[in-house]
């Protein structure tokens, strides 16, 4: 068993083709299927369903990808010691962000962190949470920015803590302006898998999915929809600061303060254990803390959502 018939198997899995695979992994398609072929030879097992279109794992293969991934991991955590890439920031870098973050966050500062490292190649994808965690554990993602604490085995380097607000259209019984008060029954919520959502169901005791009445669901990860469904539909619902910042001056006389102790959200870098390439993260970790207000950075008399 190689390292290289590591890399190809899941390649095969990933991409579910042997001529993408090939095309993937810089080796002729008859290489890789012979290297592949090896393989199961080895561990006398099919670990691919070669009928199957597009191309499957097998049910037996699935442990041996998962164990594949790390493996592949803690060697490339070995080449970046070696190499003397954890003192270096350049090379690829991939990063995971969560809906609620990515928008508002990354365009504060991702043009200047790439004019201060030409050399990086990075790469971003809008997901949620558990992908996140899931893609970082198979070593498809290096880094992610998500709400913590996580409760997993991942590193967790918090950033800031960003106070959550109540976004209200409901007006008040006399019609006289609109309630600044948190109606559990008038809430709309992002769609279950975000953790914004899981955080207002601490607030609130409410279950996840962006309803308002038993006649209407609307299920997205769009801060934006709900926001737009709560004006239409003279709803509520729960953003968080930096969110609150984009809003125009109209739509920011509809956002108010929850009730204390002031409910945060905290906002992390996260990276497996094996991740060795610390000045990239203590990079990123400096230039998003240039682009966040100081105040932002203290948790003084807040308090941390659970997610």
């Amino acid at each position: 068993m190689t390292i290289t018939q590591l890399e190809y198997i899941v390649a095969l899995a990933d991409l579910q083709s042997f001529s993408k695979a090939a095309d993937f992994c810089c080796v002729s398609q008859p290489s890789l299927s012979m290297q592949v072929q090896k393989l199961e030879d080895e561990l006398n097992m099919t670990l691919f369903n070669r009928k199957a279109k597009p191309l499957v794992p097998t049910l037996e293969a699935r442990e041996i990808l998962d164990k594949a991934r790390i493996i592949l991991s803690e060697s490339k955590s070995i080449l970046s010691l070696t190499k003397g890439w954890s003192t270096q920031v350049t090379g690829n870098l991939s990063i995971g962000v969560i809906p609620t973050i990515a928008p508002y966050l990354m365009p504060r500062f991702l043009a200047d962190f790439q004019l201060k490292y030409p050399d990086l190649i990075i790469s971003v994808s809008e997901t949620t949470t558990d992908n996140i965690k899931h893609e970082i554990a198979e070593g498809r993602i290096d880094i992610g920015i998500l709400v913590t604490p996580l409760n997993s085995n991942l590193v967790e380097i918090p950033l800031y803590y960003e106070e959550l607000f109540l976004y209200s259209n409901v007006w008040e019984d006399d019609g006289s302006k609109l309630s600044a008060t948190l109606d559990p029954a008038k809430l709309w919520l992002l769609e279950e898998g975000h953790c914004l959502s899981n955080q207002i169901n601490s607030i609130c005791n409410l279950n996840a999915g962006a309803r308002i009445s038993n006649s209407l669901t609307y299920q997205t990860g769009s801060l934006e929809t709900i926001v737009r469904m709560a004006d239409l539909g003279f709803g509520q619902t729960i953003i968080p600061q930096m969110f609150a910042d984009y809003l125009d001056l109209k739509s920011k006389e509809k956002v108010h303060p929850l009730p204390k102790p002031t409910p945060i959200r905290e906002v992390s870098l996260v990276h497996a254990k094996s991740y060795s390439r610390k000045a990239i993260v203590n990079a990123l970790k400096l230039e998003i803390l240039a682009h966040i207000p100081m105040q932002w950075q203290s948790i003084a008399d807040r308090s941390i959502i659970p997610i």
